[in-house]
């Protein structure tokens, strides 16, 4: 990778990465903090509510400061290992455009290019089968999540990268094979259990994850482009 796309990627990241951390703490993390409080007992779902119900218990000044979002040593976690994520999200799409450049046949990438690639490999196509989960909801075993998360993710890259490199309509059919492999297969399955949250806030912060993240692949790709002085490809060195 040439010095262009490593500082580009890691400036684009970062960007990216301060603009997701913003977004989660003002959309992402009060539901996050709203379902922690169902999770410790301190809300209860009306459906699973007993006629009688026992005292709820108070929060305590450490609740009421995260039920609030005031929690300045999470924020700060939250934005440095969103900002890291990000960076390397970055040095990945740098990576990704300078292996392209080993052959004239791929097509120049362009900032929507950039996002859409990202966005559907890191988000969409792992959401399909694993959507983003708050906390107290029934969730499959936590290592065989992570790898079909992974190979999700690397089957999806491989089949764009392959949709990219070559034009023939086999290839393209194996790639699209290769994509939708760790579907057939499966993703973990959750137990059956009664969710601790209500489903409207589960579905608000699925819908919330995704768009944040798509904010993000559309801002990493915007700031590569403009760092490279685009349309990215072109002016790349070889």
């Amino acid at each position: 990778m040439s010095r262009t796309l490593l500082s580009g990627g890691l400036i684009a990241g970062a960007l990216a990465g301060l603009v997701v951390a913003l977004l989660q703490l003002w959309l992402i993390q009060p539901l996050i903090i709203q379902a922690e409080r169902y999770e410790r007992g301190e809300l209860a779902l009306p459906l699973i509510q007993t006629v009688e119900q026992p005292p709820t218990p108070t929060p305590t000044q450490h609740s009421d400061v995260q039920m609030h979002g005031t929690d300045l040593p999470r924020a700060g976690l939250t934005v440095l290992f969103l900002t890291l994520t990000w960076c390397g999200f970055g040095l990945l799409a740098g990576a990704a455009m300078s292996a392209a450049q080993i052959s004239d046949r791929v097509r120049p990438f362009s900032a929507v290019g950039i996002a859409v690639s990202g966005f559907a490999v890191a988000s969409v196509a792992p959401a399909f089968g694993l959507p983003p989960e708050l906390p107290g909801m029934p969730a499959a075993d936590l290592d065989a999540r992570q790898l079909w998360w992974i190979a999700t993710l690397l089957a999806t890259a491989v089949g764009l990268a392959l949709t990219y490199r070559f034009e023939s309509w086999a290839v393209r059919a194996a790639a699209i094979a290769v994509i939708a492999l760790p579907h057939v297969v499966g993703a973990p399955t959750s137990p059956v259990a009664a969710p601790m949250v209500p489903p409207d806030l589960a579905a608000l912060y699925v819908a919330r994850v995704i768009g944040v993240s798509f904010l993000g692949w559309l801002v990493l790709g915007a700031s590569l482009e403009r760092l490279l002085a685009g349309p990215l490809g072109r002016t790349l060195p070889t």
